[in-house]
């Protein structure tokens, strides 16, 4: 009995050191790779940084399904930016040294934009802006390579987008339109390169109007507009701003072509509520008439109950996707190595294949990977032109 007993303790003791060593031998999980988010969560612009999460909580599953970052998980730390340039600078502050994200994404308007823009910088972290479409951002690259090449842009900038624009209304065979945009900087912008670009086709503005992003009032250039009678009305505001106005346009019965530059007038929702036998058109930056598009319509609509608008629910997913390709292509998080992978390009999203310029702009455009739709709302139904 004895020598049973000593036989059982001297089992027990192995497999109590044999477990021992398995839990000591366990695998670690790997740590998540921070990645810092700024967008208007709050304020005025709230819808597009809304959505610009909705997209970016899309792309994080997606890559973290595919193995994450460097065989890391992705986790985005999201920063209240407030559409306010003072909180985006300030936030950003906060994300670099006090979360130690090390990568950044980011922000929505171009005010925002510029402040994080020179803290990335300056704490050399690579950063990409997924939406905000100001031209400076990328020239300061071009013309400061060494302190600004840290800036890649996914969206197209202001030119490109006038380009986008343009191209369609010159099809349309139209030789005037008014201009009607949210008073902030990029739509004075955007309004300008417009301008400049369609001069080739001899198009030309009769009417530039601009009304505040809080509590706009739109009468005056309702009447301006049913005065100067352009043959079509441009809208350069992405947000609420533009579906009232053209509610106003329907209920004074002008009977004029609409075309936005995209975002809440893509919303289907929105469209539903329109009533105007005049055509509705607006850029997006992707859309449902791809595989890829299609497939992430329908797991956005699944997820979130509505579908995407094209613009501020796509660019983020795709700036995400662009970010951990270019990451793990270079196999580090060492800045300089990310920087060159970002440069090499052919970098897929939903969009199309990403390629940068010497100035880090995404390169879109006819032929270049990167062209865009503008879509019709056609009694509610959406029509891909």
């Amino acid at each position: 009995m004895r020598r049973l007993m000593l036989v059982l303790a001297l089992v027990l003791a192995v497999c109590a050191a044999g477990g021992c060593a398995r839990q000591g031998t366990a695998t670690k999980q790997p740590e998540a790779l921070k990645i810092g988010v700024l967008a208007p969560l709050t304020g005025p612009f709230a819808s597009g940084g809304a959505s610009m999460k909705q997209s970016l909580e899309l792309a994080r599953e997606e890559v973290n399904a595919k193995g994450g970052v460097l065989g890391r998980p992705v986790e985005l730390i999201f920063a209240d930016s407030q559409g306010k340039a003072d909180a985006a600078r300030a936030e950003a502050l906060r994300l670099l040294e006090k979360e130690k994200v090390q990568l950044l994404i980011g922000a929505y308007l171009s005010e925002e934009t510029a402040e994080v823009m020179e803290l990335a910088a300056a704490k050399k972290v690579p950063l990409i802006i997924p939406v905000a479409a100001a031209t400076e951002f990328t020239a300061k690259v071009r013309d400061d390579y060494d302190k600004y090449k840290y800036v890649f842009r996914v969206a197209y900038n202001i030119d490109q987008w006038a380009e986008l624009l343009g191209s369609f209304m010159a099809g349309q065979g139209i030789k005037n339109y008014a201009f009607v945009g949210v008073n902030i900087r990029w739509n004075q912008e955007f309004a300008q390169a417009l301008k400049n670009y369609l001069a080739r086709y001899g198009i030309t503005p009769v009417y530039e109007g601009y009304y505040a992003s809080k509590d706009p009032a739109l009468d005056g250039i309702v009447n301006a507009l049913k005065e100067k009678r352009p043959a079509m009305v441009v809208l350069g505001d992405p947000g609420k701003g533009a579906v009232e106005m053209v509610k106003k346009i329907q209920d004074y019965q002008l009977g004029v072509p609409v075309l936005s530059v995209g975002g809440s007038l893509g919303d289907a929702r929105v469209a539903a509520t329109l009533t105007g036998k005049s055509p509705v058109y607006f850029q997006a930056a992707g859309w449902k008439n791809t595989e890829k598009g299609a497939r992430y319509f329908e797991t956005f609509k699944a997820r979130y109950g509505y579908q995407p608008v094209g613009y501020s629910d796509v660019l983020p997913y795709d700036a995400l996707l662009v970010l951990a390709q270019g990451v793990n292509r270079a196999g580090s998080l060492e800045a300089e190595k990310v920087i060159k992978a970002l440069e090499e390009g052919k970098l897929e999203g939903l969009c199309g294949t990403y390629n940068f310029d010497r100035s880090h702009q995404a390169q879109w455009g006819p032929g270049k990977g990167l062209a865009g739709v503008v879509v019709e709302w056609r009694e509610g139904k959406d029509v891909v032109r």
